[in-house]
């Protein structure tokens, strides 16, 4: 599992990276989006579809939360990024 999360947030920083680039209000607009809303989508879908497939219900809720904290703590990171980069261009 360590290495699904780890592939998960190596995948979703490289997403964030290439559609983000240079650009300073994308950066902190993903990171907003990844630490505050994405964690509840990612919570709630791997408990349904772990504890759908598994019946196992508190072992899924505590999948979700891993991956809900780490997808979190990834939009820390991107809004970090974001207030602390010079914008590349202004527009």
């Amino acid at each position: 599992m360590i290495l699904i999360l780890a592939a998960y947030i190596a995948l979703l920083s490289f997403v964030v990276h290439k559609i983000a680039g240079n650009d300073k209000e994308r950066w902190i607009n993903a990171g907003y989006l990844t630490a505050f809303v994405l964690p509840l989508v990612i919570h709630f879908l791997i408990l349904n579809i772990v504890g759908a497939i598994t019946g196992a219900g508190m072992g899924a809720s505590a999948a979700g939360l891993l991956f809900a904290v780490a997808t979190s703590i990834t939009g820390f990171v991107f809004l970090y990024i974001g207030y602390v980069s010079k914008a590349a261009r202004n527009h």
